[in-house]
């Protein structure tokens, strides 16, 4: 390169900087006299020069429709450091003086120190017992800090500002000890906040959910539908962190809290009674089955209030998601997760074919000694009848699948979507967090119709199939619920349900058709596959269900897999319940008993046994009348 070259790039650069330095200039004195005050306020809160530590704030009381809390918040003790105002010296006499306090080994306690850097919540807890150490050790601190000072002075202080001036002009020796153990003082405290309890732990755990424990925020289940009425922040401690351009303070600033708008507690349909009797029937089936999963569910027919719902895979939301499995286990099934349902579904088509004329009350249905092809595949009944046709009803009774698909080649493609759409299949139902819709196969196929009719191909949420059979006998399907009522600290109702919402506007099937429904449903209980649920105490009726798992490995349904039910109304002949036992995938060294008849059934009549009476309805006089009041 020439030396003219050289020069003329030395000029360029002269002239960069100088047209920097008057562009400096410039805005320097644009903002020291044109610029208002308000921009300062704007930058201070856009670049705050406090730091905060949050924590959890108090959240509302979630409680039964009887009042039984089942979520509550309790006072605790939230104890922190804020590391960067700490040097290492003073972390390592942190660890020392503290880490017994919090039942942690000196390096460990080092080590999260250093791992944090701004500030560390050491630990949240109610037992009072951790304060009372805490404060001990503060004590012990203080007597140090005296009498390392009387050494200096000859006459002990707490005086902070005397401490720093010694420290920085001596800067060794029993000064130096006395302010780094004052840091301690300044920089290792506590504060009370509130941390969630539940007290009936696993008991309706998966409805409930749990929250976000670092800042009590919802994260789950009704922890997380309603946590804009349960929760209104978190609690703030502030200190000045010493952001660039602010003179920082050596103390944390006073804690301050945010004044939140009031929080409100939630009252839920659920009984505590009803819900324990489900808890207990759901342990039995645990414990004979040994099923993969179970949902109980017994629902207001008119209203959809849900009055008990219990399932497995359960959880402790006390201790919640220590591993993976833990977090899949807090998920609930009766809104979550769909299952083929089988035999339950056949009431619907066949009653869509008697409301669309495709057939008679007394039509011949011909089932050719229980077998059938559909597309490929043959369906085969479960029982082997010596009838050759069977009415309608008695493929209900006896939930011939033959039956069911010769009946089901006689509806239209439109019939069948019809039940989809005004039953609400195809959509989410619940405003429950997770919920989903259920699982419509396509339709343009014709072995797709013929497959839905028993339940094959289709799957549903339990809540879908719960809800759908109230439309079956009152011909609207309510949109389940669970919160009754909102109600704020200051006693003023926020919320309160008063008016029935369903998921159909035209009723579902006339009346005539879901009057002989319902006589099917009782004849299911009284002669064919659900025997074992009729109760000797109140008029039931409901229909059995057992569908083959889908294996996704293997491409094809399990011959060992099961999911079992049994859907039942009571007290006939005028319901006022529908009651779900869904047991998936229950275990048995027989085959034969791994049907819905033989599972779920059992566990149906227990329920309406206890519930019943406690439900105030009004039990039969005898064993007799359950037998012969068939044509009410």
């Amino acid at each position: 390169m020439s030396e003219r070259e050289f020069a003329k790039k030395l000029k360029i650069l002269y002239f960069f900087f100088v047209i920097m330095f008057i562009l400096l200039i410039i805005r320097y004195i644009q903002i020291q006299i044109f610029t208002d005050k308000s921009y300062f306020q704007k930058l201070l809160q856009k670049y705050p020069d406090k730091g905060y530590i949050k924590i959890g704030g108090y959240r509302g009381t979630i409680y039964t429709s009887d009042g039984v809390p089942l979520a509550i918040s309790l006072k605790s003790y939230i104890f922190f450091v804020i590391t960067d105002k700490l040097t290492e010296k003073q972390k390592k006499l942190a660890s020392e003086y503290f880490h017994s306090v919090f039942r942690l080994g000196k390096e460990t306690f080092l080590r999260k120190l250093n791992q944090h850097p701004h500030y560390w919540k050491i630990i949240e807890t109610t037992e009072k017992e951790y304060l009372e150490k805490f404060l001990k050790v503060r004590r012990k601190i203080k007597r140090e800090i005296w009498h390392l000072t009387k050494e200096v002075f000859g006459r002990g202080t707490w005086n902070y500002k005397k401490i720093k001036e010694a420290y920085e002009k001596i800067g060794k020796g029993p000064i130096e000890k006395a302010y780094n153990l004052y840091a301690l003082l300044n920089w290792i405290g506590f504060h009370t906040g509130y941390r969630r309890y539940y007290p009936q732990e696993e008991f309706f755990a998966n409805t409930i959910g749990t929250v976000y424990f670092n800042n009590n925020t919802g994260r789950k289940g009704i922890e997380l539908m309603m946590d804009k009425y349960l929760y209104k922040g978190p609690i703030k401690i502030y200190y000045y962190r010493g952001t660039r351009g602010f003179k920082p303070i050596e103390r944390p600033l006073d804690i301050k809290e945010f004044q939140v708008s009031m929080v409100a507690d939630v009252y839920l349909t659920v009984d505590f009674t009803v819900q324990a009797i489900l808890e207990r029937v759901k342990k039995e089936i645990l414990q004979r089955w040994k099923p993969k999963e179970v949902v109980l569910i017994l629902m207001d027919i008119h209203t959809g209030a849900i009055k008990g719902l219990a399932v497995y895979p359960e959880f402790n939301p006390n201790r919640p998601f220590r591993n993976w499995q833990e977090f899949l286990n807090s998920a609930n099934p009766a809104f979550m997760h769909t299952f083929e349902m089988g035999s339950v579904l056949k009431p619907f088509f066949v009653g869509m074919a008697l409301y669309k004329g495709r057939i008679k009350e007394d039509s011949l249905i011909y089932i050719d000694h229980g077998k059938t092809k559909v597309g490929r595949y043959i369906v085969r009944d479960a029982e082997i009848l010596p009838k050759q046709y069977l009415t309608p009803l008695e493929v209900l009774i006896h939930s011939s699948n033959v039956g069911v698909v010769e009946i089901a080649r006689k509806l239209k493609k439109e019939d069948e979507e019809e039940i989809i759409k005004l039953l609400k299949w195809d959509k989410k139902i619940s405003n429950f967090p997770g919920s989903t819709a259920g699982i419509i196969p396509n339709l343009d196929y014709p072995a797709n119709r013929l497959f839905i009719a028993f339940g094959h191909g289709l799957a549903l949420t339990p809540i879908h199939l719960v809800s759908s059979y109230c439309a079956l006998i009152t011909g609207y399907a309510p949109k389940p619920y669970l919160v009754e009522k909102i109600v704020r600290e200051d006693g003023k109702i926020l919320y309160e349900k008063k008016q029935t919402e369903y998921l159909n506007e035209q009723p579902f099937l006339d009346e005539n058709t879901r009057q002989w429904i319902k006589k099917a449903l009782r004849y299911i209980v009284l002669e064919g596959t659900g025997k074992k649920a009729n109760s000797y105490y109140y008029a039931v009726g409901g229909k059995t269900g057992t569908a083959e798992v889908y294996d996704i490995e293997t491409k094809q349904y399990s011959k060992k897999k099961y999911i079992t039910s049994f859907i039942g109304v009571f007290p006939y002949p005028n319901p006022k319940y529908v009651l779900l036992v869904l047991v998936a995938e229950p275990k048995s060294p027989w085959r034969s008993l791994l049907y819905g008849g033989s599972v779920a059934a059992p566990y149906f009549r227990e329920i309406v046994n206890e519930v019943a009476p406690y439900l105030g309805l009004r039990p039969l006089f005898s064993h007799k009348d359950s037998n012969y009041d068939i044509n009410h």
